[in-house]
């Protein structure tokens, strides 16, 4: 079989508009149709692994596109659903709650810009390859609990107006600066496994890290915590950096394990806990 590759640039808007009418079809018959369609790309992925032409080609078949849908055109419930090559849901809008609870995102999820107006829930999730949820605003709760990033995520400039719940998850890198919480946040009991940047991150409510392990750098420069900060029994491999944040309410760093090589580091929290507590 002769595989024609596709060229290196973006496809047209044609092909761009089939792909997503296929999409918005293979939603409509059902979640047994779609699941018998990533069956196939997965086996197929399989198959061409040794040709690069082909795998080209694949990654635009396997490919899920909602770029810039109408709110109207997004559907809503894509739980326990298998994406088996990119996923693209960028400036995307979903009027009613969306729904991707055990969710499995074999290529990169690209939600950048997506507005969730009545939340999201993406618990118990994988997302195999990098997750990019910049400047995704999040009219309701965002439900992330048990979810796996094994590839880089990043929530810059990602607006939640209400509750954020990470709790339980765990995640290679994770990018939040700029990220602004209206309710809760909660990133406790989270395994951080690379650099975690928290900078200019503002929580409007309280923020919770309790029992989190950072396990390589994390910055919280320039965060603002306007109430309760809770990072009890947290553990830091390395050196975490706090310059310019300011904590607003009451700060809990009972049991915080920070290395015993980064003295000043401990002497600041000290002295931030008897000033605060």
């Amino acid at each position: 079989m002769r595989a024609f590759a596709l060229p290196s640039s973006l496809p047209p808007a044609a092909l761009i508009a089939a792909r997503r009418a296929a999409t918005l079809e293979r939603l409509t018959r059902g979640a047994a149709a779609w699941g018998d369609w990533a069956d196939v790309m997965q086996s197929l992925s399989v198959a061409l692994a040794d040709d690069a032409a082909a795998q080209r080609l694949w990654v635009f078949a396997a490919t899920t596109e909602f770029a810039d849908a109408a709110p109207l055109a997004v559907h809503h419930d894509l739980s326990g659903l298998t994406f088996p090559g990119p996923v693209d849901f960028s400036n995307a809008g979903f009027v009613n709650a969306a729904w991707f609870s055990a969710s499995t995102f074999h290529g990169e999820a690209n939600f950048r810009d997506t507005r969730f107006e009545r939340g999201a829930t993406f618990e118990s999730a994988t997302f195999h390859a990098a997750a990019d949820f910049d400047g995704a605003s999040f009219g309701r709760s965002g439900e992330f609990r048990q979810v796996r990033f094994q590839g880089p995520a990043s929530f810059r400039r990602a607006e939640f107006v209400k509750d954020a719940w990470f709790r339980g998850g765990a995640f290679a890198a994770l990018d939040m600066e700029g990220a602004s919480f209206g309710g809760e946040a909660g990133f406790g009991d989270v395994r951080y496994g690379g650099p975690v940047n928290f900078s200019n991150v503002t929580f409007g409510d309280n923020a919770d890290f309790e029992a989190a392990t950072f396990d390589d750098a994390a910055r919280f420069d320039d965060a603002r915590f306007a109430r309760n900060a809770r990072f009890v029994t947290s553990r830091f491999r390395r050196e975490p950096s706090f310059d310019r944040a300011r904590f607003l309410g009451k700060s809990l760093f009972d049991g915080m394990e920070v290395p015993r090589d980064t003295s000043p580091v401990h002497r600041a929290l000290a002295d931030l806990a008897r000033r605060l507590g």
